[in-house]
């Protein structure tokens, strides 16, 4: 799905896998950054890579500030995500 396609709210939950390069790209993108807050302000369970935590700070989401924001790094944690 597009980042500009559709708003966050439309979905359940949203997970941000992307490359260090990618992130860094994405934190210019004003839409990109409001589709990551409007997933947190909207209480969405958001699960990301490692990489992606310059997005979420840029988006002014803290990856630890709640149970909601599930890091991803393994077959485990991604099966947590899922639960």
């Amino acid at each position: 799905h597009m980042i500009d396609g559709g708003p966050s709210v439309l979905f359940d939950a949203v997970a941000l896998l992307m490359t260090e390069e990618g992130a860094e790209s994405l934190t210019t993108e004003a839409a990109a950054r409001d589709f990551v807050a409007d997933a947190y302000a909207h209480c969405k369970f958001i699960g990301f890579s490692e990489s992606a935590e310059p997005l979420l700070r840029k988006a002014g989401v803290a990856a630890d500030a709640d149970e909601g924001l599930l890091p991803i790094g393994s077959a485990k944690s991604v099966a947590a995500f899922i639960e």
